[in-house]
């Protein structure tokens, strides 16, 4: 039998509040661009071994940033942590870089990028005056509605959304084929100082970072499910096919 020659991808992802969608949600669209997904384990005795097999990673959704990590108490607003897993991903971003990984964040993915790179965050969007009115979800309940959908494969409940500006001459533009458009929006926090070593490709109207990259690297995260936005608009789907092509090319 020939060997598989597709891109291997890690996820980095928790089952916590997801439950089946953990292994269907982020893997779906990555099979879908031709690549083999699987999910990293959290054993630091198997991590260096099982990057060595890695062509990429995905930096998955998730529950908040314990913000003691980049230097702050909690707020009230403040939605459940998983420490554990902000302690292994912190651990894991430098590794990626410095193996020059392709890397793909998305919702949480673009918060631990920047926090584990030097950058912080907002607890919660209503903390700042010009943020407060950002379509959110609070308590997930609009989540729950779209993650049941999409594991029958249903179409997408209805959810809060808005709108996007991308830089022209960026990776995300130049996958998506275009430089605006609407994505969803159930995140509650958002990056506030941008890490020194990431590029803003992406705001919403608001001014919120909706997406940063790395420069001279194939690293981009954004701020929306991307797992999710390309049921309703599949130029997303390309996002997923620039990230598998890099991989593929990165061998």
């Amino acid at each position: 039998m020939a060997k598989d020659t597709r891109p291997l991808i890690g996820i980095s992802a928790s089952y916590h509040d997801f439950g089946d969608y953990g292994a269907v949600g982020v893997p779906r669209p990555l099979a879908l661009a031709g690549a083999v997904p699987v999910i990293l384990p959290r054993v630091p005795e198997a991590l260096d071994a099982t990057l060595d097999l890695l062509d990429g990673v995905v930096l998955a959704p998730g529950r908040d940033i314990d913000p003691r990590a980049y230097g702050q108490e909690p707020h009230s607003r403040l939605a459940p942590t998983e420490p554990e897993r902000d302690r292994f991903e912190l651990d894991l971003v430098p590794k990626l870089l410095e193996r020059g990984l392709p890397v793909l964040g998305m919702c949480r993915g673009i918060q631990i990028l920047n926090v584990a790179l030097g950058g912080t965050l907002v607890q919660d969007l209503a903390m700042r005056a010009e943020w407060a009115e950002h379509p959110s979800d609070p308590g997930w309940s609009a989540w729950k509605e779209v993650e049941h959908a999409s594991l029958l494969q249903d179409p997408p409940a209805p959810h809060p959304r808005h709108s996007i500006d991308v830089e022209p001459d960026s990776n995300l533009a130049l996958a998506l084929g275009a430089t605006q458009a609407e994505v969803n929006s159930f995140h509650h926090q958002a990056l506030d100082r941008v890490a020194d070593d990431l590029e803003v490709v992406a705001t919403a109207p608001d001014g919120v970072v909706e997406a940063v990259e790395l420069a001279d690297a194939d690293v981009l995260a954004v701020q929306w499910e991307l797992q999710e936005e390309w049921r309703i608009d599949q130029r997303f789907l390309r996002v997923f096919d620039w990230f598998v092509e890099a991989a593929a090319d990165g061998r």
